[in-house]
């Protein structure tokens, strides 16, 4: 029997070749589209990345409290914007402020993680208003804010009033002390101190957005009223809310009476120096005080140093003085520390002065008061009064540029007609 056999045949090269091809040309087509994938998901983590950085600068404005937002990140707490982004996780030295970290939870698995873009290039930032990532091979850029001024220089309105609902009048503004503490920017807590117009109207200016300590202050009785108030970043400040006190400070003291008196002329004590003015008295006599404007101040060493003034003559006060209070508005530059002052009354050629207060960075008002004429013992007459001189007397320990300094006195005669 004859067997018939059937040629195999394989793959020629021709073909295999082909097939080769066309693998590749797949291959080449699925590794581009994983890639374009890779990049499009690394484009859309970074960014999500870049809007966490966001939030731990500025805060989350969707985390509220009682329909008011309470997030402000890492300005809120610092009054700056971080030097960088290492700030946002690690205290950059020894602040106060500081209470961090504010990257969110599960950002941070590694020290520097958070700083890197999902390309592992460094994320650009050094404190400006955005973060920047170029890992991809162009820049994706996340905006903070429109400008700095968003977040650091903002106001804040308010009403004082009392139990009646009576305003200050003009007799009282300069008895109502309005004290806002907020971040200086730099670690620490600034002072600023305000007072209203006789509506009770006051504005807070250059606050940075957060939420800040808040006390309104009678100052004749020390009355106070705490709160903390929330500063919007852009000024968006709410209709202004009204602090009212719990006694009828302003309503009940008509019956009696308050004049403030001012300084017109420099008195018998000229020992400070001058900035701003061309006579010493000038410097201190403003209604409102202009702080840095204008102010005497000691450059001695280790001495105290005196300036009184002139005041004007009572014309609205009758009956009898309950007391007389000297005002005074202080601050020292620097870190310096023993920069001392005292308010002084000054009565037929003799000083008299108060106790002695530690001044600071920030300007803020003191104050003095005289029951009874000290150098009789006796209760003030109205004589007495238009025959007052009073001032401060300013002390600095030590050389250096750190200088006590006063921009405003005033006295006010508290009297029952």
């Amino acid at each position: 029997m004859k067997c018939l056999c059937r040629q195999q045949r394989g793959f020629g090269l021709i073909e295999m070749a082909v097939v080769i091809i066309v693998i590749g040309i797949l291959t080449a087509v699925a590794m581009r589209s994983a890639t374009t994938v890779i990049d499009d998901t690394r484009h859309s983590r970074t960014e999500r990345e870049m809007q966490m950085l966001a939030d731990a600068v500025v805060g989350n404005p969707d985390i509220t409290s009682n329909g008011i937002r309470s997030d402000f990140g890492y300005i809120g707490d610092n009054g700056a914007f971080p030097p960088d982004l290492e700030a946002l996780a690690v205290n950059p030295g020894g602040w106060i402020t500081w209470d961090g970290p504010y990257i969110a939870a599960g950002f941070t698995q590694d020290s520097s993680g958070f700083k890197l873009d999902e390309w592992g290039s460094p994320y650009a930032y050094s404190g400006g208003i955005t973060i920047a990532s170029t890992g991809s091979g162009s820049t994706i850029t996340r905006k903070i804010a429109d400008a700095t001024s968003d977040y650091l220089l903002n106001q804040f309105a308010g009403i004082v009033t009392d139990v009646d609902s009576s305003p200050p009048g003009s007799t009282f503004v300069d008895s109502v002390d309005i004290c806002v503490t907020i971040p200086s920017g730099a670690g620490s807590l600034t002072n600023k101190t305000y007072h209203p117009d006789s509506a009770g109207y006051f504005i807070l200016d250059s606050m940075p957005a957060g939420s800040h300590p808040l006390r309104v202050i009678y100052t004749p009785e020390v009355d106070t009223i705490f709160r903390y108030i929330t500063v919007l970043p852009r000024h968006r400040n709410p209709a202004p809310p009204e602090y009212r006190f719990a006694s009828a400070h302003f309503s009940v003291a008509s019956a009696s009476g308050t004049e403030v008196l001012r300084p017109n002329e420099s008195g018998d004590d000229t020992e400070l120096n001058s900035s701003g003015c061309a006579d010493n008295f000038e410097c201190v006599d403003e209604v409102t005080a202009d702080e840095d404007g204008s102010y005497v101040y000691t450059s001695s060493s280790s001495q105290w140093r005196t300036d009184v003034f002139r005041l004007e003559d009572h014309i609205t006060g009758s009956g009898s003085i309950s007391r007389v209070v000297v005002y005074w508005r202080g601050c020292k530059t620097g870190s310096a520390t023993n920069r001392f002052g005292k308010a002084v009354i000054r009565i037929s050629g003799t000083d008299y002065e108060g106790a002695q207060q530690t001044l600071t960075t920030s300007w803020t008002d003191y104050s003095e008061t005289w029951v009874t004429n000290p150098a009789t013992g006796l209760a003030w007459t109205w004589t007495d009064i238009d025959d007052l001189e009073a001032g401060i007397t300013l002390y600095r320990q030590g050389g250096g540029p750190k200088v006590p300094a006063c921009t405003q006195v005033w006295v006010e005669v508290e009297y029952t007609p």
